[in-house]
């Protein structure tokens, strides 16, 4: 069975992102975590605002040599917004995760061949009575010929999802 395709998702998520950074005064709360696997680098960023307070952090850890350095945000969130803009994702299921994290990115990359971003986004607009969230995990693919390739290593795993909207105890689509 195919994986399911998450281009639109990434599409929706990217403007959805995008509006938080430029727009964050019509936000009454939100908690954004990203981290990026590609290069044999871990990116990760993370932006909060809640009771009116807003923090972040962004930070860079290479997996080659282990050491990890503060990034400032608005140098880190170009790296994400250039893995949205990829021709096509896939999404996986949390099945199968390696108990190393060296072991892991480098089984989620292909070997370090495909970057992999994986999202955490709870937010509430100003004058919205219902909060959203989404938590997924995503690899970027430059066009159909990549996404068969990894689609067919990655089935033999069953890290995959399969079926859209997905949703289980550890990754779901927009709630």
């Amino acid at each position: 069975m195919a994986a399911a395709l998450y281009r639109d998702y990434i599409v929706d998520l990217k403007a959805r992102i995008d509006d938080l950074h430029a727009n964050a005064e019509r936000y009454q709360t939100y908690a954004l975590t990203m981290e990026l696997l590609a290069q044999k680098n871990l990116v990760s960023y993370s932006a909060k605002k809640a009771k009116g307070l807003t923090e972040g952090l962004s930070y860079r850890r290479d997996f080659t040599t282990g050491q990890a350095v503060q990034m400032q945000q608005q140098g880190a969130y170009p790296l994400f917004a250039g893995f949205f803009n990829l021709g096509q994702f896939l999404a996986f299921t949390g099945q199968g995760r390696e108990q190393d994290a060296k072991q892991f990115a480098e089984l989620l990359t292909d070997n370090w061949q495909y970057p992999t971003c994986a999202v955490h986004f709870v937010f509430r607009q100003k004058g919205q009575p219902k909060t959203l969230s989404t938590r997924m995990h995503f690899v970027g693919l430059n066009g159909e010929a990549e996404t068969a390739a990894y689609e067919q290593k990655a089935h033999r795993a069953g890290s995959m999802v399969q079926h859209r909207p997905f949703s289980s105890n550890l990754f779901w689509e927009w709630k």
